[in-house]
């Protein structure tokens, strides 16, 4: 039987004998180490590049995937397209059975002919009324002459004006009818218009030139377009130029803008690396597992037709880089020496001879409001008026805080500046400016002070304080405090003995 031990543990037992070891040699003899009895691994300053790196994955996608659907119920009698055929815009991809929709246009048709010859009775029903009421009319002027001349009696008058307004009547029914045989002929017409426009929608066409990546009917299988459309088809209009949706979690995406490079991998070409950009930061969330993810579309190229929709991509945002600056190796960042056997000296000056600061290097210290503008080329009295708002939000805040007494909280004091000047900016800011402040925020945010530790001989450390910013997880840019040069110790290793 096997078994299973605790990897923690495991690692814990090799740590405890490796600081057993390390110890031993630090308190043998005087208590202080030898200068035989370790190594000291150091790396220098020196310029390069530093960039910060967003991990993220996502799902390959065509540019623009179309689904092609059925307007109309029916069977799949005939299918021109099948998986990865490249079709043209118009081309047929497949046939519904159209023998009702057919049926349904000889019928139309036939309505069609019989309203036209039901017109053709009413225009030569108002033709027969318009001439008994010209007529008519003839024998009304005729008789209104003779009366007026005392030449009839007035009952003749009146019997012509009854036949008279009977004939006009007559002539008012015909010309009714005739627009009803009209309407009736426009109706029967757009029967028949719709019922060929459903025949026409047997015949399944591309909207699009491209490739099909999905087909879901056979031949034979009935189609229901009652409530809505079945996808037939899909079809990507490009392969050449592919998008990936990344999800990238909400403490990373404040650094991510368009633009910005990328680099991803799959896993069917795990020894490549391809090259994208960001094409877009979408501003709607998704939350899973209470996880606030944000969709990011990366744009790249796919000219040899390799990366296939659907493929899952391990993306590297390039969130935020520097050139041509100062860095050192995270490893003496993080490299503190054992509190027994290594002789430590703290410096009170910096590599460059300058007395030591505290607090983050970078402008308006002291100055949050005018801290937060320096990336801003703005108009002094613009400036000013914004600083002075800013100020006098922040002394708001402190006044409304002094009266609490023993209840103030430090932090909802600064939480209650942030929000007020937050306003303010966003009250005198344009959606640019209020980005470059963002972008000075962070950088600001990402700065702190270190204690590095530099040889001095003899096994003696001298520790130098320093300020730090942009890290990519290998290499930390130096802000200030040391110089191109100078060393710094990354690892403290025990020396090979001689048995």
């Amino acid at each position: 039987m096997t078994r299973k031990f605790d990897t923690r543990l495991i690692y814990g037992l090799g740590a405890l004998v490796a600081l057993a070891a390390l110890w031993a040699v630090f308190l043998r003899g005087d208590g202080a180490a030898k200068p035989g009895d370790f190594t000291l691994e150091t790396s220098s300053v020196e310029r390069g590049d530093v960039a910060r790196l967003v991990t993220a994955s996502g799902a390959v996608r065509a540019l623009t995937t179309v689904e092609v659907g059925s307007q109309v119920s029916g069977q799949i009698i005939e299918l021109d397209a099948d998986f990865n055929s490249e079709v043209k815009q118009g081309d047929i991809i497949a046939r519904i059975d159209p023998q009702t929709f057919e049926s349904r246009v000889a019928s139309a048709q036939a309505d069609i002919a019989s309203a036209r010859a039901s017109l053709d009775v009413q225009k030569a029903n108002i033709a027969s009324a318009e001439a008994s009421f010209a007529q008519t009319e003839k024998d009304y002027h005729r008789v209104q002459a003779l009366y007026d001349q005392d030449a009839i009696a007035q009952a003749s008058l009146e019997d012509a004006e009854r036949a008279l307004a009977v004939a006009r009547a007559a002539l008012d029914v015909s010309r009714a009818q005739l627009r009803s045989s009209q309407a009736t002929l426009s109706q029967r017409q757009a029967s028949l218009q719709s019922a060929q426009l459903d025949l026409d929608r047997t015949i399944i066409r591309s909207p699009i030139d491209g490739v099909v990546i999905e087909r879901s009917v056979d031949v034979g299988q009935t189609v229901a377009a009652s409530f809505s459309a079945p996808i037939l088809f899909q079809i990507a209009q490009n392969l050449e130029d592919i998008r990936i949706d990344a999800a990238v979690v909400e403490s990373d995406i404040g650094g991510i803008d368009a633009g910005d490079p990328a680099t991803f991998k799959v896993d069917a070409y795990p020894n490549e690396t391809f090259t994208g950009m960001v094409e877009q930061v979408r501003l709607a969330s998704e939350t899973l597992s209470n996880v606030v993810t944000y969709t990011v579309v990366i744009a790249a190229e796919n000219r040899s037709g390799r990366l296939l929709p659907g493929m899952t991509a391990n993306v590297e945002i390039t969130a935020e880089k520097r050139e041509g600056v100062l860095r050192l190796a995270e490893s003496a960042i993080r490299f503190r020496p054992p509190s027994e056997g290594v002789n430590v000296i703290a410096s009170n000056t910096e590599s460059n001879g300058q007395p030591r600061r505290g607090g983050p290097s970078g402008g308006a210290r002291g100055n949050p409001a005018e801290a937060m503008l320096v990336g801003l080329e703005l108009e002094p009295e613009r400036r000013t008026r914004i600083e002075t708002a800013m100020r006098a939000e922040m002394e708001k805040v402190r006044a409304s805080m002094g009266e609490a007494g023993a209840t103030f909280d430090r932090n909802g004091m600064r939480a209650r500046i942030q929000s007020r000047m937050d306003k303010v900016l966003r009250d005198n800011l344009s959606r640019d400016e209020l980005a470059v402040v963002q972008k000075t925020v962070n950088d600001r945010a990402s700065r702190r002070r270190v204690d590095l530790y530099q040889p001095a001989g003899d096994g003696t450390l001298k520790t130098l304080s320093v300020s730090v910013g942009l890290s990519d997880g290998q290499n930390v840019e130096i802000l200030r405090g040391a110089k191109e040069g100078d060393t710094f110790v990354t690892r403290l290793a025990l020396a090979a003995t001689d048995k």
